[in-house]
This record gives C-alpha cells, structure tokens and sequence, in this order.
C-alpha cells in the first residue's frame, strides 16, 4: 500500500442521489453553522479537553475542516462524521463571545449506509489518543461492520474483505499490531461482565484484563473478589495467581523428597563447593555474556567498552512482555492517581457561608481567567451539575500549563438561562458580577 494512503478517502462511497462520489483529491466543502449541526449517535469516542482545544482555535483558527452528512431531522441538519471534538470546541467560543467562529467549513459526504458512515467515523479517529475502552469498542463496532459489508458483497478500496482475513484488515485500518487485535477479541469474548465495567471505568488495565480473558469465569470471580479487597489488580498481580494455580496442579514432590532423606547418597570430596554469586564480588566480567572467550578479563574489572549484561541478554520473549507490562501498569496507576486528584481539584466541594450563599470552585484557562478578572466577561456557560443558584458565588482559580497559578478571582451569580434552545441538555448560562473586592 502506498505511504499516506487514506482509509477514509478509499472507502467506497455512491451518492444516495446517484452522483458519482469516488475517491479524489478534491471534494465539495461547504460553511455551515455549527448551530446546524448534531452529534452522531454512532460516535463512542470520548470527548475531553474542550476548552483546551478552544483556546488553540482560537489563537491560530480551524486547521481541520469537520466531516458531515446531510441528514435532516429534529435535532439539526447535518450529522457530523468527524470532528465533533472540534463542533464542541466551536460552540464554547461561540459562546463566549466569539461570534465569527459560528460558520466552519465542512466536507460533505455521502455514505451508503450505516455501516459505512461506522467505518468513516472509527478511520476519521484512528490516531487520537483512546481510553482502553474507546479502543475495545473500535474494534467490536469495526468488526460488526466489515463483516455486514463482507456479507453484502460490499468493497473497500484498497483492501480484499472476501479473501482476506478480517483480522488483517482491522489492524491495518486501526494501525495496530494483529497481536493487540487478536487480545482485544480475547478480552471482548471472555472477560465477565463484571471485569469489564472495571476496564470500562479506567479501574483495570488492559493488560491486567488481557491476562485475566485467559481464565475460567470462576477464576476470574476469585480475582474481583481480591481486587475487592485491595482496590487493585496488575498485570503482575494476574500473573502470580495464575502460577499459584499451575503450581497447585503440579504433583507433590514431599515423597521423593522424604525417600531422599531416608536414603542419603555418599558424600564425596568437593560435595560441599558452592558457585561463587557475582552479586558479591566487583567485578563485572563475571555477568557479560562473553565471560567464556573474554582474554582480558580480571576479578576486578568496574567498567568495559565491550561489556554486555548476560542477564538482559538471556531474558525470553516472555520475560520481556512480563517487564513491558509491569511497567505499563506502573504508568497507568500513576496515570489514574493524577487523574484522581485532577478531578478532585475539578469537583472542589461548595462551601455554605454564614450568609447562605454557596461558593463554587472553578478551574479556568489563563486566557479566560484574565477576561473574568478585568470585568469584560460576564457570563460562565457550565454543565449545572453543581445546582448552580442565583446568588451564588463563583470563585475561579486560574490554571496554566496545568497548575494553579495561585490567583483567584470571585464574581456574583446575577441570572440563569435554562433549557433555551441551542442550550444542550443540563447546561446553563449564567450572568455574572464581579465583586467589589476583586474589581480593578
């Protein structure tokens, strides 16, 4: 296949209208209003990071036009193929004020049917990065699809669906190796139900879960009833008790071990030698792989330009996977402490005061903290989760490169908008104030 070849540029596409929509390098665009547009039901991805990614639009514009399908109905015009990410990030400028990023030129298309649009949307998402779940989920919609499309007769250029092997064509359209493809069916086709809300909610890594597919539905129920108990299962921790229960299986050797002792064999000269342990001499010679040819080396060698470590050398395969994985699951549960506390910080409780006015801690970007310290923005759109009152108090903490700057800035809850229309459902606007003891 050609370098820079495009999945998504190569599916197959006819216009339901009869136009010609094979692949090209040019395609129909169109500006549209995001206000025109809705999310597609079909996309599973998770959405984070908005304001971040509004605050990159926003310095240098839109680099990526969004994807969409002309597709009337109650919810808007056009349902979005890809780049909702983008739609979300658009709409919070909009909503701050930013009125000349309302229209976003977009690229039509036209997909046959659903499980073509399905396939679009997973290449459209192929190298952002993914939660564990996005990525089982990936593979399971994109196997459902291409074996629908397989069935129907269905083709996609530059791929063979009916003589070639789906597992293939999965990889190579999710850049990922077939191993993980064949570990992600492993995880999909074995793990209980119960292990994977653990893996669905970030709780379990997948390669805890990959070990944990190649038990018995008993074992595994053993398993959470550990990770119960501590709050935590590795990949090593699966490891262990796997051993335990070959180990378990493995016939008794206390016999021969007690027909040994009834019957000690003769003690000969040199019996008693033990092999010296490298670990408590300074050399290094003594753990290089060519100790045996070496002609130079001494029991007192500390460094060497040709000295290669026999241990590191001599690991299996499967060792080396072992070490791989331990250190993914080190990663992951320092990942998963900072995401802890990120979110604490993002959840700060309301503090009653004596007047009973509510204080809610915010987080804010750098750029919007000082629009809200001088007084020129006046209003917050948030997800009312927090049961936002008139009255209340907003105390925003400003945020840069991802730490808290220290600054702070209070302001009045004057007003609230709900369920308006291009409001999303639990949304609100909120009017704001700044007060007396933070006016400039």
């Amino acid at each position: 296949m050609a370098a820079g070849f495009s999945v998504k540029d190569a599916l197959n596409k006819n216009s339901k209208a009869g136009i010609d929509e094979s692949p090209r390098a040019r395609f129909r665009t169109k500006d549209i209003s995001i206000f025109k547009m809705y999310r597609n039901d079909m996309n599973f991805y998770s959405v984070a990071d908005i304001e971040e990614l509004a605050g990159d639009i926003l310095l240098s514009g839109l680099k990526q036009n969004l994807e969409l399908v002309y597709a009337p109905c109650e919810k808007g015009e056009y349902r979005i193929v890809a780049g909702e990410r983008r739609w979300e990030a658009l709409k919070y400028l909009v909503s701050k004020g930013y009125k000349e990023f309302e229209l976003a030129t977009s690229k039509l298309t036209t997909p046959q049917d659903n499980d073509e649009e399905q396939v679009e949307i997973i290449i459209a998402n192929a190298y952002r990065t993914k939660t564990t779940s996005d990525m089982i989920e990936e593979e399971t919609r994109l196997k459902t699809s291409l074996e629908r499309m397989k069935a129907a007769g269905k083709k996609i250029k530059g791929y063979d669906l009916q003589s070639g092997r789906l597992r293939d064509v999965i990889s190579s359209m999710l850049h990922v190796s077939k191993t993980k493809i064949a570990q992600i069916e492993a995880v999909n086709n074995n793990l209980i139900p119960e292990w994977k809300e653990e893996l669905k909610g970030e709780r379990l890594t997948f390669s805890a879960a990959y070990e944990l597919s190649g038990m018995t539905a008993d074992e595994q129920r053993e398993a959470l009833g550990k990770f119960t108990e501590t709050g935590e299962l590795t990949h090593k921790d699966v490891k262990d008790m796997k051993a335990e229960k070959a180990a378990g299986q493995q016939v008794s050797e206390s016999d021969t071990e007690t027909e040994i002792g009834m019957n000690p064999s003769e003690v000969r000269a040199g019996d008693d030698y033990e092999t010296p342990h490298p670990e408590g001499i300074t050399s290094i010679c003594y753990s290089c792989t060519e100790y045996e040819t070496c002609n130079v080396k001494t029991g007192t060698c500390t460094s060497c330009d040709q000295y290669k470590n026999r241990a590191e050398a001599y690991k299996t395969e499967e060792q080396r996977y072992n070490e791989e994985q331990d250190a993914i699951d080190r990663e992951t549960k320092k990942k998963l402490r900072e995401q802890a506390e990120e979110q604490k910080m993002n959840n700060l409780p309301s503090d009653t005061q004596e007047n009973g006015q509510k204080v809610h801690h915010i987080k804010l970007g750098a750029t919007f903290f000082e629009e809200v310290a001088s007084g020129e923005k006046t209003f917050e759109l948030r997800k009312n989760d927090r049961d936002y009152k008139k009255g209340d108090i907003l105390e925003m903490m400003e945020f840069k490169d991802g730490k808290n700057t220290g600054r702070t800035v209070r302001v009045l809850v004057t007003y609230i908008l709900e369920e308006f229309a291009g409001l999303e459902d639990g949304y609100c606007i909120m009017a704001t104030s700044l007060m007396k003891e933070d006016a400039e």
